[in-house]
């Protein structure tokens, strides 16, 4: 990758799902890295999987219009994304002037999706937007109530937890808990309701690890239900949905594997 950074395979994959999804606004985050990514990644999924396994492109589209339409339907004008990537929403939701949009990701990864983003005149101009604050920082070392602009704010947390063993996953949500999000989105599914990898999978893990310095996904034996009484002993009030749940979604007919835990705060 250019200028030695090290982004995660994963998030340059999702940023190619996006625009073969065709999302709103990500033909202007669409980049030859992710291009590569996608299509190596979908040829190593081809091996990994049987032709009925789930799809992760479509579940990755459907995963972030879930997330689109929970915000749509939030009284939130207020969003923080952590771990946010390339991901082309933060460019498109921050186009209406009412909504003070902050996404946290590291120094690399802001540093390229800025450079991509210039490339175009409609990249530069959701640059020069006040409400459109691209954050350079550690999530370890940031306090969250420093970028918190106001109330009622969402929350996401968009292809960043399966990363984390357990007990960082608790003490990020507690950190997230604290700054009393009206909605906290993230996904995160389960380890046992995933089916064991094929040999093609084990060469994913092993090209994914190789391509981010040794990041694994953490596997534990917790299920949706477990993790949902662990956010609930937080104080969050927690609600699991999945792509059925929902009417409408893109590739309905498609086997996929998401899950979102949408937490509130009363």
């Amino acid at each position: 990758m250019a200028d030695g950074e090290h982004l995660l395979l994963t998030a340059l994959y999702t940023n190619g799902a996006w625009s073969w999804g065709e999302l709103p606004c990500a033909e202007l985050l669409e980049n030859r890295d992710a291009r590569a990514v996608f299509a190596v990644t979908n040829s190593a999924l081809a091996l990994a999987r049987p032709a009925w396994g789930p799809s992760l492109r479509c579940g990755l589209v459907q995963r972030h219009l879930m997330i689109d339409r929970l915000f749509a339907g939030s009284r939130a004008r207020h969003v923080l994304e952590l771990a946010a990537g390339l991901a082309p929403r933060g460019v498109a939701r921050s186009a209406d002037p009412s909504v003070v949009y902050t996404e946290v990701d590291r120094e690399q990864v802001m540093a390229l999706k800025r450079r991509v983003l210039e490339r175009t005149a409609a990249g530069r101009a959701a640059l020069a937007r006040p409400n459109l604050r691209l954050v350079s920082a550690e999530l370890g070392d940031t306090p969250l109530e420093g970028l918190v602009t106001g109330a009622p704010l969402f929350v996401i947390a968009e292809g960043l937890f399966m990363y984390l063993e357990a007990a960082a996953q608790r003490a990020l949500w507690r950190r997230i808990f604290a700054v009393r999000p009206e909605t906290f989105v993230f996904d995160l599914v389960p380890a046992v309701e995933q089916g064991a990898p094929g040999l093609g999978g084990r060469l994913l893990g092993w090209l994914m690890a190789r391509a981010t310095g040794g990041a694994r996904f953490a596997r534990d034996a917790r299920t949706r239900a477990d993790i949902a009484a662990e956010l609930r002993a937080i104080g969050f009030a927690v609600e699991v949905l999945e792509p059925r749940d929902v009417a409408g979604l893109p590739h309905a007919d498609v086997k996929t594997e998401v899950v979102l835990f949408v937490c509130r705060v009363a």
